[in-house]
C-alpha cells in the first residue's frame, strides 16, 4: 500500500506559545497518532524542532545558512498508508490543529 507523508506546517509568528497551549497542541497530536494507529494506517511520526540549517551549493561550495522562511516551518510529520492521494487527503483533513493555524502538506513517498 502506498505511503504518504503529512507535513505539519506551523505559523512561527504565533510562537512562543504559553506552556498550557503547547501542551494542548502536543496532546492533540498524540491523540491523533493513536487514532490513526487504531485504524492501522499510522507508520511513523514525530515533532521537528524549529532550529535548523539550510545547505546550498553556491559558486561550487556548499554553504550552510539559516533557514530562509522565518514565518513558517515544518513542526512535525506523520507517515501513513492510504490507497491513493485522495484517501491520504481525507486522513489529513482530520488533523486536530487546523484551529491553531497549522497547515498540512500531503505527499506520496517513493521514487
Amino acid at each position: 500500500m502506498p505511503q504518504f507523508i503529512l507535513l505539519i506546517r506551523e505559523d512561527l509568528t504565533k510562537y512562543p506559545r504559553p506552556a498550557e497551549e503547547m501542551n494542548a497542541i502536543i496532546e492533540a497530536h498524540v491523540g491523533w497518532a493513536r487514532a490513526l494507529s487504531a485504524q492501522g494506517i499510522f507508520k511513523d511520526g514525530n515533532g521537528i524542532k524549529s532550529e535548523g540549517r539550510l545547505l546550498e551549493l553556491i559558486n561550487g561550495e556548499v554553504v550552510v545558512q539559516p533557514l530562509r522562511d522565518v514565518n513558517e516551518a515544518v513542526g512535525g510529520y506523520y507517515i501513513i498508508e492510504a490507497d491513493n492521494l485522495e484517501n491520504a487527503i481525507e486522513v489529513a483533513k482530520t488533523c486536530p490543529t487546523y484551529t491553531q493555524g497549522d497547515l498540512v502538506e500531503v505527499r506520496e513517498l517513493g521514487a
